[in-house]
């Protein structure tokens, strides 16, 4: 459908002009808006920074402080150690070593009254500079010395032979007769102190991007800097700086620094109410003027489109109305696509080259009992652990349009077989858009003709057992008649006990082979089933306790997993010796704490008898033959069991199937009609 109808060009030069003005009014009041906005967001973090600076300076000077005063007590508190040891004369060189290095104090001298040392714990060391020669220290420990002070903090020296530095304490002695002096190697105590400067914080902060410069300034000029500052504006005859100076405020400004403009925040340093000077910081403003920049080269760029918008806008409203009309029925025919989709019995999934779900319908959700929104938008390389990347491969080597493949896929722990077809969609290039995979699950009639397979080869077997048990009954009848006129009517010469044991083998070979036609012409016989309405729970609980005694004495555990009551229609005593044939199977296939379940439900009219067991598994290829006549493993069976539960449910028309992996265990499924 298509619309014809004119615009004229005044209409559409007057909707473009508007629609200009609108714009560039826009732009302009969003420029407007953007500087608002960045200043106030430097404003916030600015003034958050020099809080930040400021409160991280009076820690750190605080830190400092607080390290030094530790350092002296720690110092004085050996000194007070080495007095009490030195006024109970117990003090030699040999001592003091020993307490040098316990304490890690770098020298201990002790001084008399003259202020000669007379005691040390420095170890002589050939050709020094300074041999342990008379060292005199009078004029530095004076006020002790002459009793004007107990104690002297001495603080950060340099030594005397080399660059470095100590932290000395002094205290008099027992009965004034002297000094103690105590000192130990400053290096540490420097780099710290060196880390966590004032400098260091204004440096390390100053390297961020965007921050052009900070500074730490007195009246007297700058006490630290970053490395971009060589000079700046002294506080003097700045009002605004010195106003800051007065209040313990946050200010802020826009100046010149190296001749572009920053955005300056200024705030006092102040400790334990003493001023101590400034901190400025430069904020860079280039993201200020690139938004003015970029709104700039938009109203420009604007007025340029202005030209073209006439025609734009006649293109868009035509466009616009063939659009819709074709959205419309593109709408409806995807509204109908989807619902056919949706309502197919078969699972629908849809993948594009990419091999990325776009398409799982109500049908595949059933089947991968699995919601769509799990899988939508994923790689099917990845969908139910990567179970299904055949399907990719397969996708990938079809050169048809169509291929159809079958498998057998484990999902949620069960095999399933699928009947899948696959379909490649080409675009208008005749190449693969996306591909169409449509699965069916024949898992039923699977397994519905492999039990008719297993009822007609064992109906055959049968048949020929019993053809044979009569051929073979007779001649043995014989031999075992003739046996007996051997045993009663002849008697040997000699070598009677040989005779007689040979006679008695034969006798018990002969009844064996009998057991054996018995059992033939019993499976052969077609049963008589006596189908009688039984409550459930009752029934299969009598089942139950015939087996929990035996597995407490094997040391399994054995469950019965529902407690359901409804009514079923079976033969209760036939449909017991096959329960009991599959329940006694799985109790002896477990080892000691293996587990045995046993579960029955009613679904779809149907009655599932579940019997699982957690015992080693049985190989692939025993178990397509675990159902034939005489097929057994183990040493005292007669392969029997099976094969007889299964022409019980058969006689029920029932079905009865089996799952099985190696080390995980085996699961038989049967299933009757229900009444």
């Amino acid at each position: 459908m298509k619309f014809k109808f004119k615009l004229q060009p005044r209409i559409v030069i007057i909707i473009s002009v508007i629609i200009g003005i609108v714009m560039i009014t826009s732009a302009y009041f969003e420029l407007n808006e953007s500087r608002k906005e960045i200043f106030q967001v430097l404003s916030e973090k600015s003034s958050s920074l020099i809080e930040t600076i400021s409160l991280s300076s009076n820690n750190t000077l605080k830190a400092s402080d607080e390290i030094e005063n530790l350092m002296i007590e720690r110092l004085l508190d050996n000194a007070k150690l080495i007095k009490d040891l030195d006024s109970l004369n117990l003090l030699t060189r040999k001592k003091l070593i020993q307490i040098g290095n316990e304490n890690k104090l770098f020298r201990i001298n002790i001084f008399n009254k003259k202020g000669d040392r007379i005691l040390t714990n420095r170890v002589p060391i050939p050709g020094h500079i300074h041999p342990e020669g008379k060292v005199n220290r009078y004029k530095e420990l004076q006020p002790i010395l002459t009793g004007e002070t107990k104690q002297l903090i001495l603080g950060l020296k340099n030594s005397e032979f080399s660059n470095e530095e100590r932290f000395a304490v002094a205290i008099s002695r027992a009965f004034n007769k002297g000094a103690i002096v105590i000192n130990l190697d400053a290096r540490d105590f420097l780099e710290f102190r060196k880390k966590i400067g004032i400098g260091k914080i204004i440096r390390d902060i100053a390297d961020k991007s965007g921050i052009e410069y900070i500074v730490l300034q007195d009246t007297m000029g700058i006490l630290a800097a970053s490395a971009s500052v060589k000079s700046m504006d002294p506080i003097e005859g700045d009002k605004f700086l010195e106003n800051a100076l007065n209040v313990d405020s946050t200010f802020k400004r826009i100046i010149k620094f190296n001749g572009n403009e920053v955005y300056e925040v200024v705030k006092r340093l102040e400790i334990d109410n003493n001023v101590i000077g400034l901190f400025r910081i430069g904020v860079s403003l280039d993201e200020v003027k690139s938004v003015e920049s970029r709104m700039y080269r938009r109203i420009i760029i604007i007025s340029l489109i202005l030209a073209a918008i006439s025609i734009i806008v006649l293109s868009i409203i035509f466009t616009t109305q063939n659009l819709q009309t074709v959205s419309n029925e593109f709408g409806k025919f995807r509204t109908f696509t989807s619902t056919i989709l949706e309502e197919m019995r078969e699972a629908v999934i849809v993948i594009n080259n990419e091999f990325v779900i776009t398409l799982f319908n109500k049908s595949a959700e059933e089947l991968f009992k699995i919601k769509r929104d799990k899988v939508i938008n994923q790689n099917i390389k990845y969908f139910l652990n990567g179970k299904f990347s055949f399907i990719m491969n397969e996708v990938e080597i079809q050169n048809n349009n169509t291929s159809d493949i079958q498998r057998t896929v484990e999902i949620n722990n069960q095999p399933r077989f699928l009947s899948l077809s696959i379909t490649k969609n080409l675009n208008e290039r005749n190449e693969a858009e996306n591909y169409t995979i449509v699965i069916n699950d024949f898992t039923e009639r699977k397994n519905l003709e492999d039990n008719a397979k297993r009822q007609e080869k064992l109906s055959a077997m049968g048949e020929l057992a019993s053809g044979v048990a009569h051929e073979i009954r007779n001649p043995i009848n014989a031999i075992g008649m003739i046996a007996q006129r051997l045993d009663k009517e002849f008697v040997p010469n000699k070598d009677s006990d040989e005779y007689k044991s040979i006679l008695n083998v034969l006798k018990d070979e002969v009844t064996r082979i009998n057991k054996i036609i018995t059992q033939f012409l019993n499976y052969a016989k077609p049963l008589e089933i006596e189908l009688r309405i039984t409550e459930a729970n009752e029934y299969f609980e009598d089942i139950y306790r015939l087996y929990i005694s035996q597995s407490n004495i094997r040391k399994i555990n054995f469950k019965k997993l529902s407690s359901d009551s409804f009514k079923i229609k079976i033969d209760p005593e036939l449909m017991k010796q096959a329960l009991m044939n599959v329940l006694q199977n799985a109790i002896e296939s477990v080892n000691e704490n293996g587990l045995v379940t046993f579960n029955y439900f009613k679904e779809d009219n149907l009655l599932n008898i579940i019997v699982e067991d957690n015992g080693n598994g049985i190989p692939e290829d025993q178990l397509k033959r675990i159902f034939d006549l005489y097929y057994t493993t183990k040493k005292d069976g007669n392969g029997l069991g099976l094969s007889i539960a299964q022409k019980i449910i058969n006689q029920h028309s029932g079905t009865i199937i089996v799952e099985s992996k190696i080390k995980h265990g085996t699961k038989f499924i049967i299933k009757i009609p229900a009444v």
